[in-house]
């Protein structure tokens, strides 16, 4: 089985290096929210999200140009959802249920559920600015909370 996996990690080429790089920056994110902001619940360790969305002011607010923008690019042409329509799976326009934070955070779950579980297959220019509007927003997210910092930064072995 890991002889596979190795086989399919050297023929990654560059466009797929940054899906990766964002599966990886995701994945330390909600492992850092797990850890920090867990939800309430004896059985399941998950993150709370909305505990998390609303301990920060927007993150909109004085950021970067380069932040500024990714921002407003998940926010005004959010990630797609796939649904089943007539029998069949397909990608569909769906606007954001929150706003600040919420939206953000909400985009930026799509665009991972999208990458994991939507079957995207041909990468898109499309999928190549999500992706780099995400990992923007994570890094901005990480960059503007010392409690997610420490953890994003132990769960990826650097403490």
């Amino acid at each position: 089985m890991r002889s596979i996996i190795d086989e399919v990690f050297k023929r990654v080429q560059k466009r797929e290096l940054e899906r990766l790089k964002f599966c990886v920056a995701f994945a330390l994110f909600e492992h850092a929210l797990k850890e920090t902001f867990p939800a309430p619940s004896k059985r399941v360790a998950r993150a709370n999200w909305e505990a998390f969305e609303k301990s920060l002011p927007d993150l909109a607010e004085n950021a970067s140009p380069k932040l500024q923008g990714a921002i407003s690019y998940v926010c005004n042409e959010p990630p797609k959802k796939q649904c089943v329509q007539n029998g069949r799976v397909v990608f569909t326009k769906a606007t954001l249920t929150g706003t600040g934070n919420a939206a953000i955070c909400e985009a930026l779950r799509r665009i991972r559920n999208n990458l994991f579980h939507g079957g995207k297959q041909p990468y898109t220019d499309r999928d190549r600015q999500l992706v780099e509007a995400g990992l923007e927003i994570i890094e901005g997210y990480v960059q503007n909370s010392r409690r997610v910092q420490g953890a994003f930064k132990h769960g990826a072995g650097l403490l």
